[in-house]
C-alpha cells in the first residue's frame, strides 16, 4: 500500500510540473494516459479537471468530472467517497457557471445542472459533517467551512441567476449558521 501510494505521489507531481512549464497538451496527454491505465487515480481526475477548466475547454473538465462521480458510484458510501463526490461536484458546478460568465447576458439566465450539482453538494456535506461529528471530530471545523462555502454560492446563484431574493436569504443564513 506505501508504495501505490508512493507512486500516485511520484504521477500527479509529473503531471503538475508539465502543467508549471505551460506543456499543457503533454500534461492532457499525460493525464488522460495515466488514468486510462489506473482509474483509481481520483487526484489526477482533478488535476485534470481543474486544468481544463484553466484552459476554458469545460465540455472536457464535464466530461472528466462525469467519469470520476460514475466511478465513485461503485465505491461504496464511505466518508471519503462522499468527500470526493462533493469536490466533483463543486467542480462541475464551476464549469457550469463559469462557462455561461463567457456569455455576455449570463445574469438571470438559469442554470438548472450547476443549481441541482449546488444541491446535491449540499446535501452529501450535510451528511459528511453528521458522520464527523461521530467519528472524526477533528474534521467537523474543515467541513463546516466547506458547508458553508456550498450555502454561499448556492445564495449568489439563487440571487444573480434566478433572482430569488427569499431563496438566496435562506442559503446567505444557512452559510452563517454553518460558520
Amino acid at each position: 500500500m506505501q508504495r501505490q501510494s508512493e507512486d500516485t505521489v511520484l504521477v500527479r507531481e509529473v503531471g503538475k510540473a508539465l502543467v508549471m512549464t505551460h506543456d499543457y497538451s503533454r500534461a492532457i496527454k499525460y493525464y488522460e494516459t495515466q488514468i486510462l491505465q489506473d482509474a483509481r487515480l481520483l487526484d489526477l481526475r482533478t488535476d485534470l479537471a481543474e486544468l481544463y477548466k484553466k484552459l476554458k475547454a469545460f465540455d472536457e473538465a464535464r466530461r472528466v468530472l462525469n467519469d470520476a462521480l460514475k466511478y465513485l458510484k461503485g465505491q461504496g458510501d464511505s466518508l471519503d467517497v462522499k468527500i470526493r463526490n462533493v469536490k466533483y461536484l463543486m467542480l462541475y458546478a464551476e464549469c457550469q457557471l463559469e462557462e455561461d460568465m463567457m456569455l455576455p447576458d449570463w445574469k438571470f439566465k438559469e442554470n438548472t445542472v450547476a443549481r441541482q450539482a449546488l444541491i446535491e453538494a449540499r446535501a452529501l456535506q450535510s451528511s459528511i459533517i453528521e458522520i464527523c461529528r461521530e467519528q472524526n471530530a477533528e474534521k467537523l471545523d474543515e467541513e463546516r467551512e466547506l458547508a458553508a462555502e456550498i450555502s454561499y454560492r448556492l445564495g449568489k446563484y439563487d440571487e444573480e441567476r434566478i433572482g430569488d431574493d427569499s431563496s438566496a436569504i435562506e442559503a446567505y443564513m444557512d452559510c452563517l449558521k454553518k460558520k
